[in-house]
């Protein structure tokens, strides 16, 4: 037996409830010309984690994640994945997509009744993310303290003698604790703690993306059981990391907002609720962005659409490598 050879495969957009079939390939043509002539963009989610049986104040630990997201297949497992993610599906080498950053979910578990022993990957994301919010307080206090980087941020010099003053405050704001400290001493205990390691800000980077790659097992919306891990999705995704001082996303400009935004204004339009401060959907996005003239859509390899929409969508593919194939013919 001739083994099947693997691809990845993005396939858009879901369809919505009550949504015609002519509404919906219209959507799609719009997302695919968008993808075309400005690139991929990353959509923001946030992913919420019950934390109660951590014993911790907090109830939830929210992650904004920021991610495109593609499945490793055949071409004969595409037509069901298609029927469920939508109409149009782009094809991918594999080894091409992963060479621009594309990395694996990690799947954590969630609870399984009371039970603690179910619930050691909510702990490990659970500590990912103080971890991270630590080196990031860290980070801020290095910088503050740095004669050189006060020097250009503020055009001013740093005091010699300034002292630091760090409070400690409860939920309500009231001040706990309170240290003042000669911002020299921390200057030297900075250098000291970072002699030889990474910097704070590549290790908040680093635990940014990998929190970015965390993603429940269970679909609880459906009720089933390893839901989500079936699904074997991979992830381009951006966070506050940058690889040669460039970050890995960019915002989109105004002209670039209000076009997706048109495309789906109940999905781009919606709020969310992030470290107690609420932004549409749109001004969370990014678009994927690694390297100066890069271009998404060189990546592409096919693309596999309804037939009643190759005329379409033919034109759109003029100035790319990529080949248009209709969906009977993918296995």
């Amino acid at each position: 037996m001739t083994k099947r050879r693997r691809y990845f495969f993005h396939s858009f957009p879901r369809p919505q409830q009550g949504e015609t079939r002519q509404a919906h390939h219209e959507r799609a043509l719009k997302i695919l010309a968008f993808m075309i002539e400005t690139g991929l963009v990353l959509a923001p989610e946030v992913v919420s984690w019950d934390t109660s049986g951590l014993g911790h104040k907090a109830q939830t630990l929210d992650l904004l994640q920021r991610r495109a997201c593609f499945t490793e297949l055949s071409r004969g497992e595409l037509r069901p994945h298609m029927a469920t993610f939508g109409p149009i599906s782009l094809r991918f080498d594999i080894a091409g997509l992963r060479s621009v950053g594309l990395m694996p979910v990690q799947y954590a578990p969630q609870a399984v009744g009371q039970s603690l022993f179910s619930q050691i990957s909510l702990f490990m994301a659970n500590s990912a993310w103080h971890t991270r919010e630590v080196l990031q307080r860290l980070q801020e206090m290095k910088q503050i303290v740095d004669p050189a980087w006060v020097q250009q941020t503020y055009g001013k010099p740093l005091d010699p003698n300034c002292e630091l003053t760090l409070n400690n405050t409860d939920d309500a704001g009231n001040v706990v604790a309170g240290y003042k400290v000669p911002a020299s001493t921390i200057n030297d205990l900075m250098k000291h703690i970072g002699f030889g390691n990474i910097p704070f800000d590549h290790s908040v980077g680093m635990l940014d993306l990998f929190l970015s790659t965390l993603y429940p097992t269970d679909n609880t919306h459906t009720s089933e059981l390893l839901g989500y891990y079936r699904q074997r999705e991979w992830r381009l995704i951006a966070g506050d990391m940058a690889l040669n001082g460039r970050p890995l996303g960019r915002g989109l400009n105004a002209a670039e907002t209000a076009r997706l935004r048109a495309i789906n204004p109940h999905f781009w339009g919606r709020d969310l609720t992030f470290k107690e401060q609420t932004s549409p959907r749109y001004a969370l996005a990014q678009v994927y962005d690694p390297a100066e003239n890069w271009s998404f859509f060189n990546l592409v390899q096919e693309v596999i659409a309804p037939k009643d929409l190759a005329e379409q969508i033919k034109p759109m593919l003029e100035k790319t490598s990529a080949r248009l194939s209709t969906r009977r013919n993918i296995g």
